[in-house]
């Protein structure tokens, strides 16, 4: 099931966050940690909806702003969707490979979303070819 409706990009210095109404969460049956995917102008992301000063919001990161075409304080239309089943996560290539290689691809998919993409995000980042390998080798660890 999908709900749509409007709301303003609220930003807050660098960071951004959508409102999502209650009645929205009512109409989704889901609750203020519930796992979504987020449609805003034709661009879909995953996030987890969150408690913020006492209403629910899900975090719009910078990323995604930019390849929905959207900036804080744009009035945008937001369709979400509950997110149920096995999140995917973009794995940078030497991550891919060095699980692959290992035989610890099965390890790295049993563990939780927020931990795999907070993974590949440090991989991804990684400014040397030894940092990189560091993270990696440090994964490979937890998941073996």
């Amino acid at each position: 099931m999908q709900v749509s409706y409007t709301t303003a990009v609220i930003g807050e210095g660098n960071h951004a966050s959508l409102h999502i109404p209650d009645e929205v969460l009512a109409k989704l049956g889901a609750h203020k940690r519930a796992p979504l995917k987020i449609t805003v102008n034709g661009y879909t992301y995953q996030s987890t909806a969150t408690g913020v000063g006492g209403e629910c919001r899900v975090v719009f990161p910078q990323r995604d702003r930019a390849a929905a075409g959207a900036t804080a304080g744009d009035v945008v239309e937001v369709t979400l969707e509950l997110d149920a089943g096995h999140r995917d996560v973009e794995l940078p290539d030497a991550l891919s490979e060095a699980l692959a290689s290992t035989g610890l691809r099965a390890a790295f998919e049993a563990q939780r979303y927020s931990q795999r993409k907070e993974w590949a995000r440090t991989v991804a980042e990684a400014k040397t070819p030894a940092t990189r390998e560091k993270r990696i080798a440090l994964i490979l660890a937890m998941c073996g």
